[in-house]
């Protein structure tokens, strides 16, 4: 049975209803440019009728605002953290394939192809007077200073090397840092909504961290039924690379652990790199990454196509031509060109057509040539010839960090080698003054056995192509996968994002069922004002 002021009430319902109807519309007017804002909506609905008095049918009792929900798709969320995932990645590669664009660049004045050029070019002057000692010292000039451009690249692609390490720490430590961010949100929201409430701007605020996290690696969010049967027992987790990281209120953190074992490290690794592993010690599966953590690990780490004579672990074993890569096409080349110019063999080991190394060469006091091309030891020496054979680990001991002139040619550059001739058998000098071992060495220039790819300068083109291949193909995977976030995104925002036209017309429908509200309650005390008062009832 309905109370006598029963029109008041259902009058009123009419104001609460429109009134929270205008505070949800000033809500989202107010975020209207709030980064990562959901629209929300205002949920109504008619109020539980009563029966009525003479039995037939029901009376209505007015309307009830049940819900505010927040307008959002969760499909093009998913399908967003996927897409920006993969442009976190080729834009993490872009940025660091040209840096190493920089060091290898054919352009440059001080650069590889230039330091080769001069070291040739020297050898030809050298070629029209063996015997002048100026022309010797220019070339061990030239030869010092295409060691030291070698060794100076190396040492950059190390610097970078460590600089990314540094990177995939400070990743890591975002990484887990969002994790917590999100747990203490999930702690928050079900609070909140446990008990029946809504936490819209709570849950904007996770998944705007989501949004940020899909950035740095590959996610999967689920939203799952917690261990009672209530209705509003929601439960968020977050996987990484498959793996559990966020489980609701638990987080299992991410580590970077310094690499120890040899057999871990690619051949000419900078000390001290990470291993990026979970809290329980287990190794994240490199392979299957994404996001901006996958893109600096493989430029740190890729060594596709190095022979694993190392014993390098899968996880290691990151199939991508990195700066691993790169320093090791460095010291192939270094080792080609020694063995070339000390023993007169190729790449392959074969001795190079109509050529003498430096070895079989005599120097200006008629003896045999030693190293001419060497290396410098852990401790920093220069190992010379002793005249015995060349050592079967003697050029797997040199790489483009320790390549190097004998430092006995450089004291003495008349133990040079120019000459194939040395001693006759009666013990007087013969003439020495040749110089075809210098001839072999200038023509060494444009020699299409030495290297698998040709001549020094073909395989110079060759390691600079691959890699402008590679940042191509990075540049353009960045441009891609930018235009195809910012499109999802700008789905999402239509999905999501706050219409100023819109809510306008929201204002001005609340405001008319406000005044409407209120009139009926006018018209209903006038009746009753005549009923009671002036009727006398």
């Amino acid at each position: 049975m309905s109370s006598a002021f029963f029109e008041f009430n259902v009058a009123v319902t009419g104001i609460f209803a429109s009134k929270a109807g205008m505070e949800i519309t000033a809500h989202n007017v107010s975020n209207n440019a709030t980064p990562g804002y959901s629209r929300q909506i205002a949920n109504q609905r008619a109020s539980s009728p009563l029966a009525s008095l003479n039995g037939v049918g029901m009376v209505g009792t007015g309307t009830e605002v049940y819900d505010i929900s927040r307008i959002r798709d969760f499909f093009l969320d998913k399908k967003y953290w996927t897409q920006n995932e993969y442009l976190g990645e080729y834009s993490v590669k872009k940025d660091q394939l040209n840096l190493l664009e920089a060091c290898f660049d054919s352009l440059g004045e001080n650069n590889l192809s230039a330091a080769f050029n001069d070291f040739f070019n020297g050898l030809e002057s050298l070629s029209f007077d063996s015997g002048a000692d100026n022309y010797r010292t220019g070339v061990l000039s030239y030869a010092t200073s295409l060691a030291d451009n070698v060794n100076y690249l190396a040492s950059q692609l190390m610097e970078q090397q460590r600089d990314i390490n540094d990177d995939v720490f400070a990743v890591v430590q975002k990484i887990n840092d969002l994790g917590k961010q999100i747990t203490t949100l999930n702690q928050q929201i079900y609070s909140y909504e446990i008990v029946g409430r809504k936490a819209n701007d709570l849950r904007d605020q996770r998944e705007m961290l989501v949004d940020e996290l899909s950035g740095y690696v590959n996610i999967d969010v689920k939203e799952v039924q917690g261990t009672t049967d209530h209705e509003n027992d929601l439960q968020f987790k977050v996987f990484i690379n498959g793996q559990e990281f966020v489980n609701h209120l638990d987080l299992t953190l991410l580590d970077c652990v310094k690499r120890k074992d040899e057999a871990n490290m690619n051949p000419d690794d900078a000390v001290g790199l990470y291993d990026v592993v979970w809290q329980s010690g287990l190794k994240i599966n490199y392979n299957n990454l994404s996001g901006e953590l996958k893109g600096l690990l493989d430029i740190r780490d890729g060594n596709v196509g190095m022979p694993n004579t190392t014993g390098i672990k899968d996880y290691t074993n990151v199939n991508y031509k990195g700066i691993p890569y790169y320093i090791n096409k460095l010291n192939e080349m270094t080792r080609t060109i020694a063995r070339a110019l000390n023993e007169g063999k190729n790449a392959a080991g074969e001795a190079i057509e109509n050529f003498k190394g430096h070895l079989d060469g005599y120097n200006a006091y008629g003896e045999k040539g030693g190293y001419f091309f060497t290396y410098k030891d852990v401790e920093g020496n220069v190992v010379e010839y002793d005249g015995t054979a060349v050592p079967s680990d003697y050029y797997d001991n040199m790489t483009a960090f320790n390549f190097c002139v004998s430092q006995e040619l450089i004291e003495d550059p008349r133990l040079l080698a120019a000459s194939d001739t040395g001693l006759i058998s009666d013990g007087a000098n013969e003439d020495i003054s040749n110089n075809n071992i210098i001839l072999g060495f200038a023509a060494l220039k444009d020699n299409q056995t030495l290297f698998n790819e040709g001549s020094v300068n073909s395989f110079i083109v060759s390691v600079n192509s691959a890699l402008g291949i590679d940042t191509k193909q990075a540049k353009n995977f960045t441009e891609f996968y930018t235009d195809v976030v910012t499109s999802v995104d700008n789905q999402r925002i239509q999905v999501s994002g706050v219409s100023m036209n819109e809510e306008i017309v929201n204002v001005v429908k609340y405001q008319q069922l406000y005044k409407a509200s209120c009139q009926i309650i006018n018209a209903i005390n006038e009746i009753y004002d005549m009923t009671i008062n002036r009727m006398g009832v």
